[in-house]
């Protein structure tokens, strides 16, 4: 089922469509939320929290071209006003200069690196030498494939800007991991695909 199908059957009340729509993209929305706040149950309460409100107000909502990214947008929103509501109690906080992390869950790594260890831990130890911004475009573009105009509105950037980190990011790696531009891209692609097969795993067992 395409994207702009299952969006517009969920705007018509369909269930089915629905629930596909939350196990499509629970994933995605777990591992961008907890880059972005590292509080898990928060993350959890949160995505639970939109769906709701997707839901409860489908009537109101229009079509969208890109369903995974409306769905990021959204769920930091309501990270957003989670942690001002939170933040005095829990010290729970979210912001523009608040650190973008790429760790993994040791759990994670472990799955990782049965799968496959040497290609997936060199891009990860080469990640950690960039900066928060970077590491966050890099991961929007690259890991959840949106585009610079996406990258750029959910960094709340403009779109040269967008652009100028992922040059910079890549310049990094370049000359981290010392290999031409085009394979570190190949790279990219092929852990994409190691770490959201490891997260699938490791979601299902908690």
């Amino acid at each position: 089922m395409g994207d702009q199908y299952l969006w517009a059957s969920f705007l018509k009340g369909d269930p089915q469509a629905y629930e596909n729509m939350y196990s499509q993209y629970y994933q995605n929305l777990y591992s961008y939320g907890v880059r972005k706040t590292n509080h898990p149950d928060l993350v959890r309460d949160c995505i639970q929290d939109l769906f709701v409100h997707l839901w409860t107000n489908r009537a109101n909502l229009r079509q969208t071209d890109n369903v995974k990214y409306y769905l990021l947008a959204s769920l930091r929103n309501f990270l957003v006003k989670a942690s001002m509501q939170n933040d005095k109690r829990q010290g729970v906080s979210l912001d523009a200069d608040m650190p973008f992390t790429m760790d993994f869950d040791p759990e994670m790594i472990l799955l990782l690196k049965e799968k496959e260890g040497q290609r997936s831990k060199m891009i990860v130890e080469a990640l950690e030498q960039l900066t928060d911004r970077q590491k966050e475009a890099i991961y929007l573009r690259y890991f959840e494939e949106l585009s610079y105009d996406e990258v750029a509105e959910l960094m709340n950037i403009s779109v040269k800007g967008a652009y100028k980190l992922v040059y910079r990011a890549l310049e990094v790696l370049k000359l981290a991991l010392n290999m031409p531009k085009n394979d570190i891209l190949l790279l990219l692609m092929a852990c994409r695909l190691d770490f959201f097969t490891s997260l699938k795993h490791f979601l299902n067992q908690h």
